[in-house]
């Protein structure tokens, strides 16, 4: 039981942060865009990229964290 709310909680937490990371990146971007005609407009560009790539991993990982739960609900090792 205490898994399965640890698992939860996780999952959440992840979820939560993937939401916010998301959030930041298509702001940096869409700054970065908007502000095309000054100097250096490319360098929010790119970090939102880089923290849209990061973001990525995290889904992959809730993705992951899912189907090992399935896994374990489907063959119980008790």
């Amino acid at each position: 039981m205490i898994t399965k709310l640890l698992r939860l909680l996780l999952l959440s937490f992840l979820s939560l942060l993937t939401l916010y990371i998301l959030l930041l990146s298509f702001l940096s971007i869409s700054i970065g865009v908007t502000n095309s005609d000054r100097p250096g407009f490319w360098m929010p560009i790119l970090s939102g990229l880089l923290v849209l790539w990061l973001s990525i991993y995290i889904i992959r990982l809730i993705v992951h964290i899912v189907g090992q739960s399935k896994v374990k609900e489907r063959y119980p090792s008790d």
